[in-house]
């Protein structure tokens, strides 16, 4: 007999000092629902995820990954049941899905639960695919409110499972939940004659990534953490305290993070970095025996705060710059001063730029909430970095900002100052005049003042300008690589101030076969073949189907009608030629490039898993690479006499063919020919003549629903569109 488990009750307990010790909840009690549903109790300390004092309760809309496995199995085969979610909030929900297999109540299982729900982990023993965030990313930071608290060690980045070994398929699972982070508490007393306020705290172990994203698998135990890339973790967690309490001179606060399970082994050191009223103070520890951070487990450490007077780390931004780029990549707390500083340029809710005349720094931080034109002075905790080693970055800064904000008008620089002065500018709000537009490629646009070349970058929208227009330019100063360029983060940020528009030649031919004809007016004078049209002008094609025949699709390249299918629509002139034709078909015949895949199932092989692309406005999908092959599997329905597809090979591909395997089919091997067009990283082509890419396979006997493949002949890609049944 087997049963179909759809649903679980998770039991949530406290995250505090309490919590980590290992204490548990109750059963909450198991309720028979039906023939094939039930549910399951998860319970035990170290759950998550909203705090009610020292409680951590599940929340509504909460969603884990569940997995299991035949006990027994010499070499586990895990089965993912997916993705279960509760409606519910408190210390016990029920948590609710569908099984990817039934269960046979005459074997046993394993079980396995994790949170957060992550849809590319596909397995409890995940070492690959699907990272999950522990304590926060590489760069990024923990926040605590206040003092004492413990409420933001819960959530997505602070994940938590469960195993249940050799449990009967006739029982109920309870499956006992425990944290696969490790939770540092550090005591900060203070020492000094006067109450401090604690705005930061960092811990930095010798060579050992603690925070970051991570494959966890949690079949083993302890659990097995393998970093997703060495640029997504990092040897240095910090913590930011926001609204701060005084602690008065004696007494003592603690403070709470999370990091990853990890070993400080006997001669190698820790080091830990409290900012207070007074700056920053450095601690650091030798371990004399081996120091392990295990996890679901706390480990409390004590500093003493005895800085008495500020000590400035910075007292300008170009310091605070210069500080970046000798700590690179890692995140730093550092303690300054900072006089006249003001919010320059936000160019987005989770940026903005500060400067106060001797550079500027990016603040990266999302809803910070600054407004450009506001200032501040005064002493600041900072979190900072170079970002990628391009440019500099604070992540955090305790810095109150005044003001309802005001505009800041950009600082008018030259190429000429820019070229050999990165340092100086980087990061500044700039506009840059007389530009002449040299190229453009993408988002990339490439200008020269007539003596130096530089780079435009836009962040966003398309640009206004064409080559050889004129242009000022406001953004700001950075670097992709090792390219310098100046970031113009929408279109409005550059202004064509002298535009030469230019000419290009428009070329069509007329269908040869008396299906129809078409005009093409500029305006609302109509031209011929190879006259040429201004920029920006608007083009009206309108075909006429001769009697019997119908008008199919327009084929335009060096250019985007309005409506691709219509008889009658436009286009704009831009910068390149254009070349037109039109396709037209017998009344009564279906147009098969017209038809959308809707009664075909389409199987990935070696190609795209959906239509990412299009081929004159159609749905299509590119299969293979440049050096690999590919096929795909196409399932006929019964009944079904011819197949309908269109397939173009890639430009300059000779010698590919489409065999077809599954069924009998007439042909068997349809050779396909290039098109020029179908080349680069475009989304979208557009050819001429498609039905020179059309073809119909016929078959014969097909009787129940079968599966063929479209398999190339050479190692090459090709596109293919227009699929349907007849």
């Amino acid at each position: 007999m087997a049963k179909n488990f759809k649903s679980y009750v998770l039991g949530a307990l406290a995250v505090a000092a309490v919590a980590l010790s290992g204490c548990s909840k109750n059963d909450a009690g198991m309720k028979e629902i039906g023939n094939k549903d039930f549910s399951v109790t998860l319970t035990g300390a170290n759950t998550k995820t909203t705090n009610d004092g020292l409680a951590t309760l599940w929340a509504a809309n909460d969603a884990i990954n569940l997995f299991h496995n035949q006990a027994g199995e010499s070499e586990p085969v895990y089965v993912n049941d997916g993705k279960f979610t509760t409606s519910a909030a408190g210390a016990t929900a029920t948590f609710s899905g569908t099984l990817a297999e039934e269960i046979d109540e005459s074997k046993a299982y394993n079980w396995y639960a994790f949170y957060p729900y992550t849809s590319q982990v596909e397995t409890p023993a995940n070492t690959s695919k699907g990272y999950v965030t522990v304590g926060s990313g590489a760069k990024l930071t923990q926040t605590q409110n206040g003092n004492n608290s413990t409420a933001h060690i819960s959530g997505k980045n602070y994940p938590v499972a469960g195993v249940l070994s050799k449990i009967p398929g006739s029982e109920n699972p309870v499956i006992q939940m425990k944290h696969l982070s490790s939770l540092v508490a550090v005591t900060v007393e203070n020492q000094t004659d006067a109450p401090i306020t604690v705005s930061s705290i960092s811990m930095t172990a010798d060579g050992v990534d603690i925070i970051g994203t991570y494959y966890i698998d949690f079949t083993q135990d302890p659990a097995v953490f393998t970093p997703s890339g060495d640029t997504y973790v990092s040897s240095t967690a910090v913590l930011v305290v926001n609204d701060g309490e005084e602690i008065a001179p004696k007494e003592s606060a603690k403070f709470y993070f999370a990091v990853k399970p990890f070993v400080v082994n006997e001669g190698d050191m820790l080091t830990l970095m409290v900012s207070g009223s007074n700056g920053p103070e450095e601690k650091i520890i030798s371990a004399e025996k081996n120091y392990e951070f295990k996890s679901g487990k706390i480990k409390n450490i004590k500093f003493v705060y005895d800085v008495t007077e500020a000590s400035y780390d910075f007292t300008t931004v170009a310091e605070l710059n210069a500080i970046a780029a000798e700590v690179g990549n890692t995140p730093t707390s550092k303690f300054g001063k900072l006089t006249d500083a003001v919010v320059s340029f936000v160019p987005a809710t989770n940026s903005c730029i500060i400067t106060d005349g001797t550079g500027s720094v990016t603040y990266y931080k999302s809803g910070h909430g600054l407004k450009q034109g506001q200032t501040f002075t005064g002493d600041v905790n900072v979190t900072v970095l170079n970002y990628n080693d391009l440019y500099s970055e604070i992540t955090t800064i305790d810095a109150a900002f005044e003001g309802e904000g005001a505009v800041v008008e950009p600082a008018s620089i030259t190429i000429a100052d820019l070229i050999g002065n990165y340092t100086t500018y980087q990061n500044d709000y700039v506009k840059v005049d007389e530009l002449e537009v040299t190229a453009i490629d993408g988002k990339n646009i490439s200008v020269t003042d007539g003596t130096n070349s530089y780079i435009v970058y836009l962040n966003s929208g398309t640009a206004p300008c064409v080559v050889s227009d004129k242009i000022s330019v406001v953004g700001t100063v950075t670097k992709f690589g090792t390219t310098e360029e100046i970031k113009a983060w929408k279109a409005a940020d550059i202004t064509v101030t002298s535009h030469t528009a230019t000419k290009h030649k428009v070329t069509f031919s007329q269908p040869t076969d008396g299906s129809g004809s078409f005009v093409v007016k500029d305006g609302s004078t109509t031209i011929s073949s190879g006259d040429e049209v201004m920029e920006g002008n608007t083009v009206t094609i309108v075909a006429t189907p001769a009697t019997g025949f119908k008008f199919s699709s327009w084929s335009v390249t060096g250019a985007t009608p309005e409506n691709n299918s219509a008889a009658s629509t436009t286009f704009t002139m831009g910068s390149e030629d254009v070349t037109i034709a039109a396709t037209f078909m017998e009344e009564g015949a279906t147009d098969w490039s017209l038809v959308e895949t809707s009664n075909v199932l389409m199987k990935k092989e070696n190609g795209t898993n959906a239509y990412e692309h299009t081929v004159n406005l159609r749905p299509a999908i590119k299969i293979g690479t440049g050096s690999l092959g590919g096929s795909y599997k196409i399932s006929l329905p019964a009944g079904t006499t011819k197949l309908h597809l269109h397939a173009v090979a890639w430009k300059g591909v000779t010698g590919l063919s489409l065999n077809v395997t599954g069924a009998t089919a007439n042909p068997s091997s349809i050779a396909l020919t290039a098109n020029d067009a179908i080349t680069g990283t475009p989304t979208a082509w557009t050819i001429t003549n498609p039905a020179d890419y059309y073809f119909v396979i016929n078959f014969s006997n097909i009787v129940t629903d079968t599966e063929i493949t479209l398999t190339t002949s050479i190692a090459k890609r090709f596109i293919l569109w227009g699929v349907n049944t007849e």
